[in-house]
């Protein structure tokens, strides 16, 4: 079904679907815990994680070898499995100390919009308002709602609480500040008036 170069576009804010070169994909998943750990393993907050973090998020125990043979039995095997199946190719990256997705066949939209908000605020001690603007705006128009809503795994649930406040604290009153400061500007300080002799 898939060529190499494939990318998978997966939607995360408002909304769960996955496409590939505009294709529904990974609709009929084996189990819920399959599912899960897939949707805990985008999250834009923690690009890489460990196996104790894995297995706490997952059932609430530390990493031990009984822990670990459980979720590669009941996780990441049968999540391997069935991507290659489904995509020809699995994006999972397994080492010694834990697991990422590799992020160059896929664009997350959770993560273009993590992205965003951090370089608009890396922008703002510069004092481009226009920059920081632009970025929060992007920003503004990626977040089509909450983070994976209605989908339960720890990672998955304090992803979408840190991204829904990242939103409301950072976003909107950037892109507020930044339409006042820029009002005031045009309604006190009209261009002409703003010219240095």
């Amino acid at each position: 079904m898939n060529t190499p170069d494939t990318t998978l576009d997966v939607r995360t804010l408002g909304q769960f679907s996955i496409t590939a070169d505009g294709t529904s994909v990974l609709t009929d998943w084996p189990d819920e815990t399959v599912k899960v750990f897939f949707c805990s393993l985008l999250s834009p907050l923690d690009l890489y994680f460990t196996w104790d973090r894995i297995c706490r998020s997952m059932w609430g125990v530390p990493a031990t070898q009984a822990t670990m043979r459980r979720l590669e039995e009941n996780a990441i095997r049968p999540l391997n499995s069935f991507l290659i199946k489904e995509l020809n190719f699995t994006p999972l990256i397994v080492g010694n100390e834990g697991i990422r997705i590799d992020h160059e066949r896929i664009h997350v939209d959770a993560l273009e919009f993590y992205s965003t908000v951090l370089e608009g605020i890396r922008l703002l001690p510069s004092a481009d308002n226009a920059a920081s603007l632009e970025k929060f705006s992007r920003a503004d128009s990626l977040y089509a709602g909450s983070y994976l809503p209605g989908m339960p795994g720890k990672i998955t649930i304090n992803t979408r609480n840190e991204l829904d406040s990242l939103y409301r604290t950072v976003v909107m009153d950037g892109v507020r500040q930044n339409f006042t400061y820029n009002t005031r500007t045009t309604l006190h300080f009209p261009a002409h008036q703003l010219r240095v002799a």
